[in-house]
């Protein structure tokens, strides 16, 4: 029997889990999805054939037991819809593509809602926190912490004995070298080279990256 799951923001980012979802029923049936939550369209229409069954007010009215993939972009965003969530009948399961590698089973550790997108690759000794995003054609290397409610957008390098604080958004392509450590809230522009560690709330770009402005 296939669990029930609603996506939350119904977005490109949500459209792009739309597809993941029905991607991994694929491979494993294992999803039923009953559609999309969104404070931004009205309730009743349609994106891309799933219904939006509502907003905040409706999701935290749902009677029943269902999971929720939060499919917000931005990191702070989504730090703040999750604690607007008070449905007690709300799960949030770790999902990942079939085509990820999640690497080491026993020693990589995963936060409720994260997301692991397609081609991701994953080594030893990872922590991915909490609603967490992992996006496409990522690496992670050994010993890496990613904290809660990070984005990592598609195609960055993050090499081993990394650790990156809560709320960090990491641009487009973007290249993390070994032993670095980055504060909370700092975002780090598409194509950055980080080659030293930063403190909270910075932003970051270029090649070598520097701070550009308080995030």
């Amino acid at each position: 029997m296939k669990n029930k799951i609603a996506i939350y923001g119904a977005g490109g980012f949500g459209r792009e889990m739309l597809l993941m979802i029905s991607q991994i029923n694929e491979v494993t049936p294992t999803w039923d999805l009953v559609g999309f939550f969104d404070d931004g369209i009205p309730k009743n229409e349609t994106v891309e054939g799933s219904m939006v069954l509502g907003g905040i007010h409706e999701l935290n009215s749902f009677p029943s037991s269902i999971s929720l993939c939060v499919a917000v972009a931005d990191p702070l965003t989504r730090k703040q819809l999750v604690s607007k969530i008070t449905n007690k009948n709300i799960e949030f399961p770790v999902l990942a593509h079939p085509s990820s590698m999640l690497g080491d089973q026993l020693k990589n550790k995963f936060g409720k809602g994260s997301i692991v997108t397609a081609g991701a690759i994953l080594t030893t000794g990872i922590s991915i926190g909490d609603f967490a995003i992992i996006n496409l054609s990522t690496t992670i290397g050994h010993d890496v912490c990613v904290g809660d409610f990070c984005t990592v957008m598609p195609a960055c390098s993050i090499s081993g004995n990394i650790s990156i604080g809560a709320c960090c958004l990491l641009g487009t392509g973007s290249r993390l070298i070994q032993g670095v450590k980055i504060g909370q809230s700092c975002i780090i522009g598409a194509g950055s080279v980080v080659t030293k560690s930063f403190a909270s709330d910075k932003k970051i770009m270029g090649v070598p990256a520097r701070v550009i402005s308080k995030s």
